[in-house]
């Protein structure tokens, strides 16, 4: 019998090794326990002890490499002798731990010709985690925004052209040009009326629009860029309201579920002000369809598109400083900017790539925000009851269970969970 228990015993050593470099082993040593503090007090015979933490779990081998490689044997090891790894101890398996401290090499070639005798301590601990700053969700917004706007102009100067344009076709574009501007300002201005740089952009562009007659191509897209520029660290209210005045401006009608969600969220999109655009940029109805007429329309068409363009980089760029108050209204803007992202990616107003990125930021910042406004209800189990079964009995799958066990941190067994305490879940239609 002690025979059997002997070969058992053997059969469960594993060959000890550091990071896959194998070594043999003559004794372990194992320091563990809790950091402890004693104080003793007068007229107290027994002493207090406090445990402040657990100590530091050291393990200590006396290894050794023999062979005719000994030397190579040793070498490999040396190389792997200092930071983090998998342990493989003799009795105990795989350990997750630390290289500690410096080793010790021992040949005695004239005694024990081909052998190194070495001791090595490692450690159970865990790499120093420093805080990770986390990249700001509406930065994205506001860089790809910037750089969505530089693609707008410069697709917009590529497509425009009123070189060589006969004298009444320049002036169909500049009156066309300034009727869209005064829309966009007066839809705009609303709500920057209240905001400090409001005076010099009338200063720059009512009491003085004389700068669209001199270079119509070259200051276009800087004009309705600054007009429907959104300042910085404006408040809540006055973005909200912002961003439904430029949603005004955009040639599509928000579906009828974000419709709704906007009405129970303050946001007004006033449709005249789309039309009021349609209308200043559609050219003169003629049968005459001369070279020049084709291209007064082609110029209005991205005059239009810059617009559009922008009222939709602007409104992006205000809603990062809406406060999303309810899962519905995020909802609702992912749905709009989605659908009006798509739009403008068909119409080729911005390069595709640039439009993608700021549609991600937009999508992603939205998303980010309302992360904690999920539609959360409660879920008291009568009994003890497993994780999995808990979510099959609420959704028909074990998929969320993972996600139960991270929303109710009270649960410590996922086989167990303990009854009479609701648990938050968030509600799936």
């Amino acid at each position: 019998m002690a025979d059997e228990t002997e070969i058992a015993w053997l059969k469960q050593l594993r060959m000890a090794s550091w990071r896959d470099v194998p070594f043999q082993v003559d004794t372990i040593d194992i320091t563990a326990g809790s950091n402890t503090i004693l104080r003793e007090y007068p007229f107290q015979d027994l002493p207090t002890v406090f445990k402040m933490s657990n100590a530091t779990e050291e393990i200590k081998f006396s290894a050794y490499l023999i062979g005719d490689d000994y030397l190579d044997q040793l070498d490999a090891l040396r190389a792997v002798l200092e930071g983090d790894g998998v342990l493989i101890h003799p009795t105990q398996g795989s350990i997750r731990c630390y290289y500690h401290g410096k080793y010790t090499i021992k040949e005695s070639p004239a005694h024990e010709g081909g052998i190194a005798r070495l001791d090595l301590t490692f450690i159970r601990a865990e790499e120093r985690r420093y805080p990770v700053a986390k990249a700001n969700s509406t930065d994205k917004v506001s860089q790809a925004g910037a750089a969505a706007q530089a693609s707008a102009a410069d697709k917009f100067g590529k497509k425009f052209d009123a070189d060589g344009a006969p004298g009444w076709s320049l002036d169909n574009m500049r009156e066309s040009m300034r009727s869209a501007m005064e829309t966009a300002w007066s839809t705009v201005s609303k709500v920057q009326k209240e905001m400090n740089y409001y005076d010099g952009l009338v200063k720059t562009y009512i009491t003085n629009p004389t700068n669209e007659l001199l270079a119509l191509k070259d200051i276009a897209s800087g004009m309705f860029s600054n007009i429907m520029r959104i300042p910085d660290n404006i408040a809540s209210s006055q973005a909200l309201t912002l961003f439904g005045s430029l949603r005004s401006l955009w040639s599509s009608s928000p579906a009828t579920s974000v419709a709704s969600a906007y009405q129970s969220s303050g946001i007004t999109t006033a449709p005249a002000a789309s039309t009021q655009l349609a209308s200043a940029l559609t050219p003169v109805a003629t049968p005459y369809q001369t070279a020049s007429r084709q291209k007064e329309a082609a110029s209005l068409t991205a005059l239009s598109g810059l617009i559009e363009a922008t009222a939709t980089i602007s409104a992006a760029q205000a809603v990062t400083q809406v406060d999303i108050v309810n899962y519905d209204q995020a909802l609702a803007l992912r749905q709009d900017f989605n659908q009006q992202f798509s739009k403008l990616l068909r119409m080729d107003v911005v390069d595709h790539d640039t439009l993608l990125t700021l549609h991600t930021a937009v999508l992603a910042d939205l998303q980010e925000r309302s992360r904690d406004l999920a539609r959360v209800t409660t879920y008291t189990p009568e009994t003890w009851q497993p994780v999995v079964y808990i979510s099959y009995r609420l959704f028909g799958t074990v998929r969320w269970a993972d996600e139960i066990m991270a929303m109710n941190p009270h649960i410590l067994n996922p086989l167990l969970v303990p009854p009479g305490k609701p648990l938050r879940i968030i509600k799936r239609d």
